[in-house]
């Protein structure tokens, strides 16, 4: 088509969408619906039931208990003869039709037909869930459909995998530092709620014909091509480099091993005389590369065959921001070498090596020679001089430095953010970070604004990074009393079926503290749990700048627990326990 011809279309549909967009609804006085320019002049005949605003040219109204989409027009681009309608993306719908659903496009075109029994959101990759058959059934107060059969749509509504499989696992359990895995994913279990979305791009997906575990189950890639058959591994691993990491569970014992995808073909890396649940140590490790570790009386590396290519190692430390190995060898130091095997001599041969913690971090490595620490990069040269007694790794471009027996904090150029001063230092959890915590000889942490350089006055026996503009703080003076509502903080959120009354809220005072914000006041000073944190922070974030009452505060913890909190019907309630 020609470029004229191209503008001339976009322009036509861009009018139209604007049209569109002007039109409101509005209702006569039988109470039919239709909709009217911004003089109020009829536009769209009122002979509806409801109808919903005009999306991107198009509106689902409803006549005689159906729904369709019509144009700005009036026109019926999809017949009112379904069930329900719904927004599924900015160009689809999802249409229902009685008890089975499937997707439309705005131009009233059937993408997938209403013969599914369930569709789910879209989630940030742009992959759903689609469902075949089963029955609704409900689990901790969510929805689900038991024997169901599952697959795969794009946000164009192609079906990618075929709704088949009654077992449709993601790589969503992640191994970071859980033995025996202690990197990787593994296949999680999941009821697939009808609320809920999936949590992958679906690259690599788990399946079988049993719908209730992950055991023995096969892989499949993101277009439903099967690459492992079900039954040969107890438990698999997300594939690395065209290779399944995987274990086989016997009574008393684990054997390890790894399946090529490309040769179709399996073999043993390791046995252990441990079963699985017993390991407390790390087994093996993914092909990051062309390499692999395996745990023995040693660690060792194996190549994509099997073959061992490196030996005798007492300690590993695996960078995937740098995509680099350390190893320590039988002299004590450091061999450093990357993802094919190929040495990094300049970083080898230390005492003591970190890595940074993340790829957008300098690369700056903190490493220790002669007893003494500094920091140095890629070429060798020295960032940091080494003159310190200790340090810590490069976190977010801020390194800690041990200085006579005292800690600072300095950037990943050398340059002083906190003179060594503080019993310790938390490093930040994020980049460009304002706000350190330190801590003094009262053993009691203090807020550090790196902005104002100034140091708060208060104290505080524990707490977390700053996140958002809040903290997480602990005073010492904190007062946590067995009531429901703290009770009922100490579960997760819409926890169902589940009685507070027995929980001790005595063995668990370390899990409550304020809210503070960067300019050291508490804007919530009443026990807030670690884990209704954030819910206590969205709450407070509704009420803007405006400084909260005692009531409001008691209110925002009281709506944050409802779910959770339980009454005998002859009890009194307490004032704190009244929302009002």
């Amino acid at each position: 088509m020609k470029l004229s011809k191209l503008l001339c279309l976009s322009a036509v549909l861009l009018a139209t969408n604007v049209l569109s967009q002007d039109l409101k609804i509005t209702v006569n006085p039988k109470g039919k619906v239709g909709y009217a320019d911004l003089n109020g002049n009829i536009v769209i005949k009122c002979q509806y039931e409801s109808a919903k605003p005009f999306s991107n040219g198009t509106a689902i109204v409803t006549k005689s208990g159906k729904s369709g989409i019509i144009d700005s027009a009036g026109n019926i681009l999809l017949p009112i003869k379904y069930t329900q309608i719904s927004t599924w993306s900015n160009q689809l719908y999802i249409i229902k039709e009685g008890k089975k659903v499937g997707i439309a496009d705005h131009q009233g075109i059937v993408v997938i037909p209403a013969k599914y029994s369930h569709i789910s959101k879209l989630n940030s990759h742009g992959k759903a869930l689609i469902s075949l058959g089963g029955t609704l059934t409900t689990n901790d107060k969510k929805t689900y459909l038991a024997n169901a059969k599952y697959g795969v749509i794009d946000s164009l509504g192609n079906i990618l995998i075929t709704p088949k499989y009654k077992g449709l696992y993601e790589f969503t359990f992640n191994g970071q530092n859980i033995y025996p895995y202690y990197e990787g994913k593994r296949l999680e279990y999941s009821y697939h709620h009808t609320d809920d979305t999936l949590a992958t791009d679906c690259s690599f997906l788990g399946f079988s014909g049993n719908g209730m575990n992950i055991l023995n189950a096969g892989i499949m890639d993101g277009n439903g091509n099967e690459l492992l058959k079900p039954g040969l591994y107890y438990f698999v691993m997300e594939p690395k480099n065209g290779m399944v990491r995987y274990y086989n569970v016997k009574k008393k014992s684990t054997i390890c091993g790894y399946h090529n995808l490309s040769t179709n073909a399996g073999f043993q890396a390791a046995k252990f005389e441990t079963p699985l649940n017993g390991m407390n140590y790390w087994s093996h490790g993914d092909f990051t590369g062309d390499i692999a570790p395996i745990n023995g009386t040693t660690w060792s590396f194996i190549d994509k065959a099997g073959n061992t290519i490196r030996t005798g190692y007492s300690s590993l430390i695996h960078s995937q921001a740098t995509g680099m190995w350390a190893a320590k060898n039988n002299e004590g130091k450091w061999d450093v070498f990357d993802e094919k095997n190929n040495n990094v001599p300049l970083l080898s041969g230390f005492e003591e090596i970190y890595f940074p913690e993340t790829e957008e971090d300098k690369k700056v490595f903190s490493v220790c020679k002669n007893g003494e620490y500094g920091c140095i990069n890629l070429s060798g040269d020295t960032i940091v001089p080494f003159k310190y007694e200790s340090i810590t790794k490069n976190r977010y471009d801020m390194i800690g430095v041990k200085e006579n027996g005292k800690w600072g904090l300095l950037t990943a150029d050398n340059v002083c953010m906190i003179p060594s001063e503080y019993i310790s230092i938390i490093l930040p959890d994020a980049r460009n970070a304002k706000h350190i915590w330190v801590k003094q000889a009262d053993s009691l942490y203090y807020h550090m604004n790196l902005i104002t350089n100034n140091l708060s006055s208060k104290g505080y026996k524990a707490v977390g990074n700053f996140k958002d503009g809040v903290a997480h703080v602990a005073p010492i003076d904190l007062n946590v009393s067995n009531t429901p509502v703290n009770r009922a903080q100490l579960i997760n959120p819409n926890t169902s079926q589940i009685t507070t009354d027995t929980i001790k809220v005595e063995k668990h005072i370390d899990s409550f503290g304020y809210i503070l914000n960067t300019e050291d006041e508490e804007i919530i000073d009443l026990p807030v749990s670690t884990l209704y944190k954030d819910v206590v922070v969205k709450e407070i974030k509704k009420y803007g700048n405006k400084p909260l009452n005692q009531t409001a505060k008691k209110n925002i913890l009281l709506e944050v627990t409802k779910s959770n909190r339980t009454y005998d019907l002859k009890s009194t309630l307490s004032e704190d326990e009244w929302n009002y």
